[in-house]
């Protein structure tokens, strides 16, 4: 009889021990769970915060522009492409295109690059998409550069206005207008001579017939 009751004391005893267990390995699922969730929709905010301090050209609402032409170049001075990337596209359909080329210092670099043309919807996934990108290249020496173009003149300052962008270097020549400048809320940028930008605005080009591009950090292409 002893024996009897002793064994479903032990039954009782052992399936306590099993539900806390799995309470605390549900309660341990849910707080990863819960800190992934905050980290992905703190990133989302950081990006959505980012691209209304500095929207691209098509929201901005300063061009009445409904599509741009886009290109995308990634940079890796060291020769080397972090795993993965090459399958992190700004938009569907996107094609990346591999090239080596030297450096001044004799190094051997290379780059992905892409064109797309977009409406505001991908240009607005392109944005979003950059600010993660930024952040992911700057821990391994890459550098992402976004040139974006529209077939419209467009009033520079009035973009730099809106953006809070602080004008660094300009020029003027017949109908084209150029200017570089910094935006605080841009997470890349390059020193241009003495002076450090993230933007670079030009247009051509009177009222709304002519072109602007606005890159980001740094022109890499004529205009």
């Amino acid at each position: 009889m002893v024996v009897s009751l002793a064994q479903p004391k032990n039954n009782s005893h052992n399936n306590i021990q099993l539900q806390l267990i799995i309470m605390l390995l549900v309660c341990t699922l849910f707080f990863v769970m819960g800190t992934f969730d905050l980290r992905v929709g703190s990133q989302i905010k950081e990006s959505v915060v980012s691209q209304t301090a500095v929207p691209l050209l098509l929201n901005s609402g300063v061009v009445q522009a409904k599509e741009a032409e886009v290109s995308v170049v990634l940079w890796f001075e060291n020769g080397e492409i972090p795993f993965g990337i090459w399958c992190e596209k700004p938009a569907q359909d996107w094609i990346w295109t591999y090239k080596q080329s030297q450096t001044v210092s004799g190094k051997v670099a290379v780059t992905l690059s892409g064109h797309h043309r977009m409406n505001k919807n991908e240009e607005s996934n392109l944005y979003t998409w950059y600010t993660i990108m930024a952040r992911q290249l700057a821990q391994t020496g890459g550098q992402i550069y976004i040139d974006e173009r529209v077939s419209q003149a467009t009033d520079i300052s009035a973009y730099l206005s809106k953006t809070n962008a602080l004008p660094a270097q300009w020029a003027l020549s017949d109908s084209l207008v150029s200017i570089a400048a910094y935006q605080k809320s841009l997470p890349t940028n390059v020193m241009a001579g003495f002076d450090r930008i993230n933007i670079q605005l030009l247009s051509r080009g009177r009222h709304n017939e002519g072109q602007t591009v606005l890159a980001i950090p740094a022109l890499l292409e004529e205009f």
